[in-house]
């Protein structure tokens, strides 16, 4: 869960992950999951399903993409 003075500026108290697949090929680090926007009443107010890539360089994140369906998040 994150939270942050930037997620209050756009209308939500929090962002709930919820971790869907993960796989390793190499150095990259493919996820998928769901971005669940809550709002200060604790309600969902939108979610959308995100996919992350992660490029490693030894122990550290050197690249980060991550995308999603823009109609989902409208």
């Amino acid at each position: 869960m994150l939270k942050g003075h930037k997620i209050l500026m756009l209308g939500f108290e929090q962002v709930k992950v919820d971790i869907l697949h993960s796989a390793v090929s190499g150095n990259l680090v493919f996820n998928e999951w769901i971005d669940r926007l809550i709002d200060a009443s604790g309600k969902e107010f939108k979610s959308f399903r995100v996919l992350g890539i992660f490029e490693l360089e030894g122990e550290k994140i050197a690249n980060w993409r991550d995308y999603l369906d823009a109609s989902q998040a409208g």
